[in-house]
């Protein structure tokens, strides 16, 4: 079921934050580096709940993906990507908590 969740966000994410986001920011005459901008900061800002260092850590995370992204014009690397590093964290953290507890 993780795993699951990790690729329903990763698309989501990568879909909407970066490929929908970026084309429409565009089309409105925006240039690439302020729409990578305002896309991390978004990212980075829905992940505060998570607390600060994650929520930096995705504006970091936003910042790269939003530049390959504006290089490549390709979401699937970042869904990819995005669904390897949730799955690592929601099964390396399922799998330490257990370790952990024993």
């Amino acid at each position: 079921m993780l795993v699951l969740q990790a690729v329903k966000n990763a698309v989501l994410e990568e879909v909407i934050v970066v490929g929908y986001l970026y084309q429409r920011l565009e089309r409105l005459g925006w240039s690439g580096r302020r729409i990578i901008l305002v896309s991390a900061v978004l990212r980075g800002a829905y992940h505060t709940y998570q607390g600060m260092g994650p929520g930096l850590a995705n504006l970091a995370m936003g910042i790269v993906f939003g530049e390959w992204y504006r290089r490549t014009r390709r979401t699937m690397p970042l869904v990819i990507a995005h669904t390897l590093l949730d799955v690592f964290a929601f099964v390396g953290y399922a799998l330490l908590k257990s370790v952990i507890s024993t």
